[in-house]
This record gives structure tokens, C-alpha cells and sequence, in this order.
């Protein structure tokens, strides 16, 4: 384990970081205009008073989230049949308080910032069978009556948001760095922020609060639809086929070229579960891209794929995802979007728990690309112009927020901000650092890529970014073989 006093030093990276990031943000291309100013936590800390009553208060630089149940229990539910059963949580009305001081450190005793009702339940499909369960918090005005929005650290106003709770990934930081990174890179990526959380007074350790993907202007800011509009703007999502009334029969899901375990359901508008005509225009407007993808024609700039998409976004989802091997991305929690104003987008990104060698079931070393046999992409990887776009853009990011230098840096910085926090979520959770002490549903297959402490996770991470960044750099080239005459012919005219 790392002691404190090393804790300590890393902070003296701090400025040296701060410089960096905004050099990185400075004299970037074109490309990047659109993208928003984006809030990096760790980067925004400042001074606070320091605590002087004795170790018996809790007491943390960190957000403190708090949530009280009285005495229900979240049960955890099989649903669905045959082929299309899986798990689920129950959900339970809870109080929530929000503790959050600018100045000061937070304690369980201070005033809420934010107090509210909500909804609450698990969330997550593997990792809802961890130890460490992540919530859902749906946020709901005392009478019930409907849904709150507030505004939850810094974030912009919402009623949804996501307590992820880092369990599998043992330096707690993917998902907060790769979602922030993401976010300097394509802009619509979830806002993140780390806090520690409460259930009924017991400590449950460290988590990052993240919006939900949901239709908002501050999150994915597309036209509302209108009721009885005979068209609208979406959102939709590739996840695993559970049989549910908003899952669509779009031209890749009939024609086969889907995974077999995947379908696209509708996540905005909601009216579409109820209204066939709806259903079905999200499910023909989705379709003519990928016919328009599988034709003849898919390169051509008149009749092809580019008529339809941002393919700026389909590059930068492509790299990212590649570059991190989240490989989840393209079968599963893969986002789209479409304003009735614009062209259809492929993100916001969602859930790096699984990258950079994390995947719960199998390694996954530096080398290697997989993310050109995903869905979508089996094609688009066919047009050259698409491929040398994604090197170019690789080698673009490469000199800034995929260098090694700024990465690593990322990493030193966040585990120096999150400081003695670690140390506390050990406590409750440090067990699992022996593989032998959980079951098959909380550590890596198989036993001996488990690390077995906080030091060796942080060093894997690193280890795997290095390795990774070198062995693209080297081969990123080879993608031109995917768009090769020898491989194309038989989908040319």
C-alpha cells in the first residue's frame, strides 16, 4: 500500500498539470470549436479550513452524498423470460442529502446544500452483481408528485443521476478520467465528480456521481419533441436485447448484421413506447443510414453514409474506444443522437469501468484492434477517406489528450487529489484485493490478474496506457488494410 507521506508528494505535481492541461487546450484544430469548457474536478480544488476536532467525526474534502432508506431494502429481481431474462433492482423512496462546502471540509453534521426525495435503486448489468452496488437516483418533490431538478455539484440541473461506485476497477479512477478526457475531446461526454456516500450512516466509500445520458440542454441538447409532431429528435441506445416494448427492428437488427445479443431501444422521446407511428419513424430514420451504410453506394458522398451522420463523431468514438479497449462500445451502452436540426451522432460515451485491461472475463493486453468489427463500423472502416481520417485524428490526439505525458500526469493527479478518501473506501473494501476472499462476479478471470494492492492497480493502469500508446503508434497504420481493394471488392459496384 502507498503510505500517506507519498500520497502527499504527488501534490506537488499540481501546478505543473494545471499548465499542461491548458497548454493542451490551446491551438487545437478546427475540429475541436464546438467543444464546451469542461470542469476537471480535481484541477478546480481549492484551499479549505482545516478540520480540528478529533478522528471520531467523519470529515473529508470530498462531496459526502447521503442517502437514507429507512429501513427498506433494495431487492434484487430476475425479470424478463428465456432467452431475455435478467436482473434488475426493486426500487425504494429514500432521502437524499447533498454536502458540499466551498471553503470548508464536509461532514455528515453540516448543512445540505442540496435535501431531497428520490427514487433510488441498483443499476448496471454486470455490476449489479458486485459487493459494491451503484445507484440510480431519480430525483422527486416531497408530495411525489413528479420529478425535481437540482443542480448537483456544479453540474447543471437535473433529476437523474448516477452514483458509480469503482469496485472491479481497484484505482478508482476510469470512469472519471476517461469520461473527462472523452469530454475534451467530443464534448458531450457524462460530467463526472467524485464524492464519498452514505447508506443509513454506514460509510460505503468512494464514488463518482455522473449525469445520466438524457435528453437536457446541458447534457444531450437536441429539440424537444412535440406531441403529435409526426417526427422528432432521439436518443437511442445499443444494449443487450431484453424483449422490451421500445426496443426497435431497425434494417441491421432484421438483416442480421447486428449482434446477436444486441438491439437498440429508444431512450427519448418516451412517447415512443406508446405510439406506434412514433416507434416507427425513429426506426425508419435510423434505418436509412445504415442501408444508406450497407449499399453500393455506402461512399458516396450523394447517395452514402455521410448524408446522414456526423462522422466526426463516429472518428472520435472509434479512437477512444480503441485507444482505452472499452469494448463494450459498439455492442453494448452505445449512444446515438439525432436533432431533427442535424445528423445523426454516435455517443455520449458511457462506462470505462471495463477498459485499459479490466474486462471482468478475459485479458486484454496492448495489442490488437477490435472496435473495426463492431457494429457500424464493419462497414464504415470499408471507405479510405473514413480510414485515413481516424489515423490522421489519432495521430492528432496522440500529440494532446491521448499523449502519454498528459495521461499520466491525469492519473498522478487524481489518485494526489483523492488523497486519504482512498484510503477510507479501503477500509470497507480493501478485502477484495485478495481474489480468494470474493466469488467469480468481483474480480478478474483469471485469479493472478488481480492486483493486490492500491499501488499495483495504479501501476497496471499506467502500464497499460504506455504499452498500449506505443503499440498504436506503430500500427495504426494497419487500419488501411480493412479499406484495401482485396477486401472491399465484393461491396463495391
Amino acid at each position: 500500500m502507498w503510505s500517506f507521506k507519498m500520497m502527499r508528494s504527488y501534490k506537488g505535481m499540481v501546478i505543473g498539470a494545471v499548465v499542461l492541461m491548458l497548454g493542451i487546450s490551446v491551438g487545437g484544430t478546427a475540429w475541436d470549436e464546438k467543444r464546451p469548457a469542461r470542469i476537471h474536478q480535481h484541477l478546480q480544488e481549492k484551499s479549505r479550513l482545516t478540520c480540528t476536532h478529533d478522528a471520531s467525526e467523519f470529515c473529508t474534502h470530498l462531496p459526502i452524498i447521503s442517502i437514507e432508506t429507512g429501513g427498506q431494502t433494495i431487492e434484487i429481481q430476475r425479470a424478463g423470460i428465456g432467452e431475455y431474462s435478467y436482473q434488475k433492482s426493486s426500487e425504494i423512496i429514500a432521502q437524499v442529502k447533498v454536502l458540499d462546502s466551498q471553503s470548508a471540509y464536509n461532514h455528515l453534521t453540516d448543512e445540505a446544500v442540496i435535501e431531497s426525495k428520490a427514487k433510488v435503486r441498483y443499476r448496471g448489468n454486470t455490476s449489479i452483481k458486485f459487493d459494491k452496488k451503484s445507484y440510480k437516483l431519480e430525483l422527486i418533490h416531497g408530495d411525489l408528485s413528479k420529478n425535481k431538478d437540482e443542480n448537483v455539484l456544479g453540474m447543471g440541473k437535473h433529476d437523474e443521476w448516477v452514483l458509480n461506485g469503482p469496485f472491479l476497477d481497484k484505482t478508482l479512477i476510469r470512469n472519471y478520467m476517461c469520461l473527462n478526457i472523452t469530454g475534451e475531446i467530443m464534448g458531450d461526454a457524462p460530467d463526472v465528480r467524485f464524492c464519498e456516500v452514505f447508506v443509513d450512516g454506514d460509510y460505503k466509500g468512494v464514488y463518482v456521481v455522473m449525469e445520466s445520458i438524457a435528453k437536457a440542454t446541458e447534457r444531450v441538447d437536441i429539440a424537444p419533441y412535440k406531441k403529435g409532431d409526426p417526427f422528432t429528435s432521439y436518443i437511442v441506445r445499443a444494449d443487450r436485447e431484453r424483449g422490451l416494448p421500445e426496443e426497435l427492428n431497425n434494417f441491421t437488427k432484421y438483416a442480421n448484421r447486428m449482434h446477436k445479443r444486441t438491439a437498440l431501444e429508444v431512450i427519448y422521446p418516451s412517447d415512443a413506447t406508446s405510439s406506434p407511428e412514433l416507434k416507427s419513424y425513429i426506426e425508419q430514420d435510423f434505418s436509412k443510414f445504415e442501408k444508406a451504410l450497407y449499399s453500393f453506394d455506402y461512399k458516396d458522398t450523394k447517395y452514402g453514409y455521410k448524408r446522414f451522420i456526423d462522422v466526426e463523431s463516429f472518428i472520435d468514438y472509434f479512437i477512444i474506444n480503441e485507444f482505452f479497449k472499452n469494448y463494450d462500445a459498439g455492442i453494448f451502452s452505445t449512444y446515438f443522437y439525432k436533432d431533427t436540426r442535424g445528423k445523426l451522432h454516435i455517443g455520449p460515451v458511457w462506462d470505462f469501468n471495463n477498459a485499459a485491461d479490466n474486462f471482468i472475463s478475459v485479458a486484454l493486453d496492448e495489442r490488437g484492434m477490435e472496435m473495426v468489427h463492431r457494429n457500424w463500423y464493419f462497414m464504415l472502416m470499408k471507405d479510405e477517406e473514413f480510414v485515413e481520417a481516424v489515423i490522421k485524428r489519432y495521430h492528432d490526439l496522440r500529440e494532446r489528450w491521448l499523449s502519454e505525458e498528459v495521461l499520466l500526469n491525469y492519473i498522478d493527479e487524481t489518485v494526489a487529489f483523492l488523497g486519504e478518501a482512498i484510503w477510507r473506501n479501503h477500509e470497507v473494501w480493501g478485502y477484495s484485493f485478495d481474489p480468494e476472499k470474493v466469488d467469480e462476479n468481483n474480480r478478474l478471470a483469471p485469479l493472478d490478474r488481480n492486483v493486490t494492492s492500491y499501488e499495483e492497480g495504479i501501476m497496471q493502469l499506467k502500464d497499460f496506457i504506455i504499452q498500449r500508446g506505443r503499440w498504436l503508434d506503430k500500427h495504426i497504420e494497419t487500419l488501411k488494410q480493412y479499406a484495401h481493394e482485396s477486401r472491399v471488392k465484393k461491396f463495391n459496384h
